[in-house]
This record gives structure tokens, sequence and C-alpha cells, in this order.
């Protein structure tokens, strides 16, 4: 039987209240203090990583994606403390991130994956006991050798050149070269249990060296103890399809919905209690009306709380009834600035999406509030005709900003992301020109 391992780590401490209270985004200031709930999300990263202890190699990786203030980059951070609050001197491992960019090279990721576990070897040295300390003395000083060939040199170990420049790699096929790098690597890293985390995955590099990496770090990894996790966008999974990562479990793909009201009423009870005094009824009644405006949504979670804090912070820092209506409406101005930069982001044309909400809105049934790629092509046509833009690349714009994302469990149909936004798309005052 499998130990279950990796519970959740301990909650972070909340920040002095005069620092959360300047923060913009949930994950500017390192682990979410108030974070909570995924639990569903969580156990799926806790059984890919307790198949690895167990001695499963390969295939476990995970992609977790949504749109943009889903909550990918708090969920990462989470796991990856567990991961590193979970290594000792018997039991070593590491968790590494690589940026995306990098995974067109394996010198790139192999020097990361080398140059972590060299710091973790320094740091399970300066705690081991007596009988440990040559084991990870030996580490440190193999690893060492290692990242300074590897990044001094650019070259595999065994002399074989590497990788190759985006431009001569776009059009041409490469000799296969991750598999010795990262053979090359293994008598140092096979030491470790490795969980590589991959955030902004959308943007991976779609080149044939990329796929060669990827299928070292999901099937192929050379006895390394690894299993990737890559947190990305909406479109995350095609991306990482058209570099060869075409065949994952469909439990290890998870697209990212708002928290529930309870798990939203959750957070922010945790937050007013850290800052606030209240007696419960007030506290109750405060958090669930926060939570309500939030819709669950993780980056709305910071925003009304926050929106919230400034309200009772200038009056005394009590929670009173009468401060409630203003506090609500300081929160509603920030996820309506949230969606003016949300439509920024992906257009200049408020209009095109504002039709896409009304259809999606005028759906019933099975698919209620929903649109297919093909009512989604027809609705946009003429607008992108005048643009000379492809339906193609109209989704993809619209998938990393964070106005359509995936429906869930509706084979190849799009949603507004949080209905609160479909309903300020739908109360717009624009219309299309009139030529249209």
């Amino acid at each position: 039987m499998i130990q279950r391992l990796f519970p959740k780590p301990p909650l972070a401490e909340p920040l002095p209240e005069e620092v959360w209270l300047k923060r913009t985004d949930r994950s500017e200031a390192g682990r979410e203090p108030f974070f909570y709930g995924r639990d569903d999300e969580y156990e799926i990263f806790k059984d890919a990583v307790e198949s690895l202890d167990a001695g499963v190699v390969g295939g476990g990786t995970m992609i977790f994606q949504g749109a943009p203030g889903a909550g990918k980059s708090a969920l990462m951070l989470e796991c990856m403390e567990a991961v590193g609050s979970h290594s000792k001197p018997e039991a070593p491992w590491v968790a590494v991130s690589i940026p995306s960019g990098s995974l067109k090279s394996p010198v790139d990721v192999v020097t990361t994956l080398v140059g972590a576990v060299n710091i973790e070897s320094k740091r399970l040295l300066n705690n081991a006991s007596d009988a440990v300390v040559g084991k990870f003395t030996k580490l440190l000083e193999l690893g060492t050798k290692l990242f300074e060939d590897l990044s001094k040199r650019g070259v595999g170990l065994a002399g074989f050149s590497v990788g190759g420049s985006p431009e001569s790699d776009s059009h041409m096929d490469l000799p296969i070269t991750s598999g010795p790098v990262f053979a090359n690597a293994a008598a140092l890293l096979e030491k470790f249990h490795i969980v590589v985390f991959i955030d902004e995955a959308q943007n991976t590099p779609v080149l044939n060296s990329t796929c060669d990496v990827l299928d070292c770090l999901h099937r192929d990894s050379q006895g390394i103890p690894l299993v990737a996790v890559f947190f990305g966008l909406s479109d995350t999974e095609e991306v990482l399809r058209q570099c060869g990562l075409s065949r994952l479990s469909a439990e290890r793909i998870v697209n990212l919905e708002p928290l529930s009201v309870e798990e939203a009423a959750g957070s922010l009870r945790r937050m007013m209690d850290s800052y606030y005094r209240g007696t419960d009824e007030q506290m109750a009644i405060w958090v669930t009306a926060l939570a309500n405006l939030s819709q669950g949504w993780p980056q709305h979670l910071n925003r009304v709380g926050v929106a919230a804090g400034k309200v009772i912070r200038s009056n005394n820092g009590k929670v009173e009834g009468h401060l409630l209506e203003m506090a609500l409406e300081k929160g509603f101005e920030q996820k309506n600035d949230y969606y003016e930069r949300r439509l920024a982001a992906g257009s200049n044309r408020p209009w095109v999406y504002r039709q896409l909400a009304l259809a999606a809105g005028e759906n019933r049934g099975q698919y209620t509030d929903t649109l297919s790629y093909d009512e989604i092509d027809l609705i946009t046509e003429n607008a992108r005709k005048r643009k000379g833009e492809s339906i193609d690349d109209f989704m993809s714009g619209a998938l990393h900003a964070g106005l359509l994302a995936p429906a869930r469990g509706l084979l190849d149909r799009y949603k507004i992301p949080i209905p609160s936004f479909a309903e300020y798309l739908r109360e717009l005052s624009v219309e299309p020109p009139k030529s249209i």
C-alpha cells in the first residue's frame, strides 16, 4: 500500500496588514496567505507525486490550466511548498521552477535541475546527521562539476552538441540530444525525487527541440525520478499537444473553475479574522456578502477583500454594518476595473464580446451559457474580416486574455469564465459599426 504523503502544507503566515492592502495581485508577494479550497486539484497533484515515490517513473505529467485570475500561480506555490517541506536527508525531494522558454534547450533544463539539486544538497548537508554527511558532500561535489560543465561549455559531457537556435530549429529536424544530456546528469539527479514546475506554459515554444525535451520530462527521463507539472492559460493543453505531449491521462488535465461560494467564504473569513474585529454575526454577514460578490473567482477574492479592508481600516478597524454597503461598492468597482483590463488585453472591439455574451446567454439546456467553435466563428466573422484575422487567431487571443475558456465536460464549446463578467459584457453600451 502506498504511504499517503504530501498533505497540504501549513498556511502561509498573513502579511502585515499595510503590506497586504497594497497588493494588486494574489501572487505578487509569494504564497497566498489566505489560500483555501482546491482540494480536488491538490489530490491530483498528490496522486502523481505519491506514484513517483512508489517508483512509477514516467507518464505522470499534469496540466493545470485556466483563464487569467483562476488561481494557477497560487496553486503552484502551494504544491512547490509541499514538495520542499517534505524533503529530508533520508528522502530528498526537489521542487524546480523552469521558465517555459527554456524548454527548447535540454542543456538549459538540465542545468536548472542540477542547480536546484545543488541548492537542496547544501541545505540538507547543513542539517544532516554524521551518517549521511559523506553522501551529500559527494553529491554536492558531483553537482558542482556538472553545473560548471553545463554552464561554461554548453555541450553535453560526452562532447556532443546540444540544442539549436530557434531560427535553425523551426523548419528542420535536429539530432535527438535530450536523452544523452539527461543521462549524463542521471548519476546526480537519480538520487533525488524531482518535481518540475512550469508556469506560463502556454508560452512553450513549439519547436522540434522542445518536443525532444518534453519527451524526457514526460516519458523517458533516463531513469531520473521526476514528474512535470504545467500551469498555464486555457490553451496550454493544445500548445503542449503541438509539442508532442498528446497522450496524457484525462485525470491529469485540470481546467481550473471558480471556487465554490463556501470556499471563497473560507478564504475571506481567514482574511477578516487576521486583521479585523467584529462580532460573529457581523463577520458572517460581511464574509457572505463579499464571497457572493467574488463569485468564487480567485482574482476577485483579493480585489474585493482589499477593497473591504481599506474601508474597514479607514474606520478604526472595526467591522460595522453601516460600512458594508460602501465596501461592496468599492469591491464592485474593482471587479469592473478587472474586466476593463481583460477586454483591453484581448481586443479593442468590446462590442464583439458583448455579442458573444448575448448569444451565450440565449443558449439553454445542455449548452447553457456556452458557444460552440462554429457559433463563435459565425458571430465574429465580419469583425474578423475587417482585420484579416482568422478564427484560430481570434480564439487564441480570447483564451489568452481570459475572455473565453473551454466549457468543462463539453467538447468544442466555450464560455465566458466568470458569470459576472458575462453580465458585465451584456450590459455594455456598445454596438457594432453601422457598416457591419
